[in-house]
């Protein structure tokens, strides 16, 4: 399935955005309508590097898109627990794993005007406060607020 003329061009503003502020992203299968992805590497404050991947759904801009952690894989919190066994987690700021990673909850409203920029900032946001929780065990509820 391909795109509509009006999400060619909404995908085209999206691509430049997210080239200008995280150049290490990658369109894949952009001119699939059914499984189009956005992966890339997000470096951490304390130097760790994470991969990201946004799934973006063919209804786009409509839906929310899903974001998961592919690397490390499996992805550990405090002590080495799973992080996939929090499954849909207020707390952790989690939902139930897609394609067997941990999936972050980023928007629980969505609006068509928001961007896969934004959805990969509150990765960005997410993996910083995931580090606090590796560091001290506290969830990731006490390092950032219910994302909006």
């Amino acid at each position: 399935m391909t795109w509509t003329q009006l999400q060619q061009q909404r995908l085209q503003v999206e691509r430049q955005i997210l080239k200008k502020y995280f150049p290490s992203f990658s369109w894949i299968n952009p001119g699939d309508s059914n499984n189009t992805r956005v992966e890339g590497n997000v470096c951490t404050n304390a130097g760790n590097v994470y991969t990201l991947r946004v799934y973006v759904p063919s209804d786009f801009p409509n839906s929310r898109p899903d974001m998961v952690v592919t690397s490390p894989y499996p992805l550990k919190g405090y002590r080495g627990q799973d992080l996939k066994e929090y499954g849909t987690s207020a707390s952790m700021h989690t939902l139930d794993p897609r394609d067997g990673y941990v999936k972050i909850c980023h928007y629980r409203e969505w609006l068509p005007n928001l961007t896969v920029y934004l959805v990969v900032l509150k990765g960005r946001i997410w993996l910083e406060a995931l580090e606090g929780h590796r560091r001290t065990g506290q969830a990731l509820d006490s390092f950032l607020p219910h994302m909006q």
